[in-house]
């Protein structure tokens, strides 16, 4: 599996709750960087390539909608045999971001990951079901925190798409594995355990050359 643009998503802000159903990660990879799959690590950069949608259905069964223009990331991408997850984010810098009460500042708690649950098909055009795991983030209005601010925790579904050589976050359907905690403020229009959208592309790239997953 090619992936010269790895793309990895990172939420608006996200991964898992109690309430959260799990996901079993998919088998062990082989994955090559620069056409090696020596043990090692590998920094990744990863950009947005559309606008960030995060939207929540508030207790009231109300859509609010907050979205980001853009969103930057950094990591590492482990290369060896028998690798899952593939990759981990350790940063992330999000523009753009609105909330309830106006602009918003997103930071990255701990460190996400990006973990595969689709076969490990060699074909080269494959997309490959995963998930971005393990995250969590704090958003705020950004003049005045205590205007509006909550946690968002979960791990959004996605999928790698060899062919376009994009990772799509793609968690839609309220479903639960996006959720909002701590909620203050943000003008009565959310609360806790409100479930979340995400929907993201982004392409990722790595200095030491492709990286390739079979």
């Amino acid at each position: 599996m090619k992936i010269r643009h790895l793309a990895a998503g990172v939420a608006a802000a996200a991964v898992i709750t109690v309430s959260s159903p799990a996901f079993a990660a998919g088998p062990p990879y082989t994955v090559s960087v620069g056409g090696s799959s020596a043990a090692g690590t590998h920094a990744i950069t990863a950009s947005s390539a559309s606008a960030v949608q995060f939207n929540a259905r508030n207790n009231a069964g109300t859509i609010i909608n907050m979205n980001c223009t853009s969103v930057r990331g950094a990591g590492a991408v482990t290369s060896g045999t028998g690798v899952n997850p593939v990759a981990t984010i350790t940063s992330t810098t999000w523009t753009g971001c609105t909330i309830p009460g106006g602009a918003a500042t997103v930071t990255q708690t701990g460190t996400w990951n990006v973990t595969g649950t689709g076969t490990n098909a060699t074909a080269g055009n494959e997309s490959v079901a995963g998930y971005i795991g393990n995250v969590t983030a704090g958003v705020q209005t950004t003049a005045n925190p205590n205007v509006c601010r909550f946690t968002v925790t979960g791990q959004p579904r996605g999928a790698f798409n060899e062919a376009t050589q994009q990772l799509s976050i793609n968690e839609t359907g309220y479903s639960g594995n996006l959720t909002l905690s701590n909620v203050v403020g943000c003008l009565g229009q959310l609360q806790n355990g409100n479930r979340a959208n995400f929907v993201a592309n982004l392409n990722v790239a790595s200095p030491d050359g492709a990286i390739n997953l079979s």
